[in-house]
């Protein structure tokens, strides 16, 4: 009875050895490894090809749905990151000024200077979440909220 009651205790420790081995979160020797994690969100690269295609769906998207009569544009990409998910999550914050360019008379936004007069230097910040599938060549904006300043 003696070497039953010894090897349930040793099968007891050795489960709670390996519970407390489970428990404890494994750390890589490598500062890159740890850095990402596999599906988090973490900084994007604001000069990335794929964060211009996201800023510009933006700010093309926040002109379309804004009842305003002049275009919007950048003022500054205030914050970038992304999350991998069934393609690529972008979280865009940015800073927005109006321009002289009406609507209705719309060319290129590079040729849309920012209005200066004081009344009408309406400023805005807006978050937004975009969600690109870039190899069914889809984007979409699942989320938006702005600020006027």
């Amino acid at each position: 009875m003696a070497s039953n009651q010894s090897l349930s205790l040793s099968l007891w420790a050795a489960l709670a050895l390996t519970l407390v081995i489970a428990a404890c979160p494994v750390t890589s020797t490598n500062p890159e490894a740890n850095q990402k994690a596999v599906g988090g969100v973490e900084p994007a690269d604001p000069n990335d090809e794929e964060v211009q295609k996201a800023v510009d769906f933006a700010v093309e998207t926040y002109n379309d749905l804004t009842n305003g009569v002049y275009v919007s544009k950048p003022i500054q990409l205030m914050s970038a990151s992304q999350q991998v998910v069934g393609g690529m999550n972008f979280y865009l914050k940015i800073k927005f000024g109006q321009t002289t360019c009406a609507k209705a008379q719309f060319v290129d936004l590079a040729d849309c200077p920012f209005n200066e007069q004081p009344d009408q230097q309406e400023k805005t910040i807006c978050n937004f979440e975009i969600n690109t599938v870039p190899w069914e060549n889809e984007i979409s904006m699942t989320n938006f909220s702005c600020l006027s300043t």
